[in-house]
């Protein structure tokens, strides 16, 4: 039995095909040998998403060797047979930028399609983009978010298409403030929010500077029960650049400084380049300096569709927790 069907029988074995149209029906790193350790397969509803990470001894993606042809034809025929209607890929390199994804196979819609997840719907985007959209590793907070937000005045910063707004805002939050650098991301959290029905003037939505952005907010509106904070490991903005290895402490300080007694502060980043040590430590000096104490709820780890391989802890890339600020005694 290949790689490709074993990981696609344990999640149709587990009922995992069921309910969400957005799925990860394969992650290489842990359920991937050869080649295969370095793709991940999403599935978003009959259209299937293909991440090709750069390794050793493969240049430019290898777009164009020999090798690369043959599993990209591999890989299509595969989820050809499973029904896909377009495969699109995408190849990661090592270091720089992506280049946007091109079809593979099919008939890839030019226009978004909508996917579900746990009650929610998101728009997806399968042509001219270096991702479709939504972030299938933050599930379990998606999911946290909807139990938990009842009452609160929920902050989403680097929220990106929203996704985890959606999530506060279905979860009967008070209110919900979106925060992205990008307009044409937060163009698309607002339709997301259409999308769902959330309508109002309990959901804002901010194109602009987090660094900027988050002592404006302490001024104009207080104190916020809920503040997330998912940065992207390197981003440009208006105050500067911004690096999850070496700026996390001034961001953590921002963050505590909106974030009212007992709230919870939600931070998570993507990066196999920041041990959880390093940032347990930036994020213990910036509670430090404001003199706040914070208790972990729950440290967050990727869902079963993303296994990795124990003694590879860089694969585990995702890192975070979900806390609660201590009220002062």
């Amino acid at each position: 039995m290949s790689d490709l069907e074993r990981a696609w029988q344990w999640r149709a074995e587990r009922g995992l095909f069921k309910e969400p149209s957005a799925i990860r029906i394969f992650h290489g790193p842990g359920e991937g040998t050869g080649d295969l350790q370095h793709f991940a397969i999403d599935r978003l509803n009959d259209h299937y998403w293909v991440t090709q990470w750069d390794h050793p001894g493969v240049t430019s993606h290898g777009a164009n060797s020999a090798r690369d042809q043959s599993q990209r034809r591999s890989l299509v025929e595969f989820l050809r047979q499973k029904g896909a209607h377009s495969v699109v890929g995408l190849g990661r390199p090592q270091k720089g930028v992506a280049p946007e994804a091109e079809v593979w196979w099919g008939e890839a819609p030019a226009e978004p399609i909508q996917v579900r997840e746990g009650g929610a719907s998101f728009l997806i985007r399968l042509r001219e983009t270096r991702h479709p959209g939504l972030f299938l590793d933050h599930l379990p907070l998606r999911q946290w978010l909807l139990s938990h937000s009842e009452g609160l005045k929920v902050l989403n910063t680097f929220a990106y298409t929203g996704s985890l707004s959606v999530a506060a805002a279905l979860g009967r939050a008070k209110s919900v403030t979106t925060l992205d650098l990008s307009k044409p991301t937060i163009q698309w959290a607002q339709e997301n929010f259409e999308l769902n029905g959330l309508q109002g003037d309990a959901y804002r939505f901010i194109a602009g500077d987090v660094f900027e952005w988050l002592p404006r907010l302490r001024k104009s509106h207080g104190h916020f029960d809920c503040v997330i904070l998912d940065p992207p490991s390197f981003s440009h903005g208006k105050k500067g650049n911004f690096s999850t290895a070496k700026d996390l402490t001034q961001l953590h300080g921002l963050a505590l400084d909106l974030l009212a007694p007992d709230g919870f502060l939600v931070t998570s980043i993507n990066s196999a380049n920041v041990t959880w040590q390093k940032f347990e430590n930036d994020l213990l000096g910036a509670a430090r300096d404001k003199k706040i104490e914070l208790q972990i709820l729950r440290a967050m780890d990727l869902p079963e569709t993303f296994p990795t391989r124990l003694g590879r802890p860089s694969d585990r890339y995702l890192k975070g927790w979900i806390l609660k600020r201590v009220s002062e005694r």
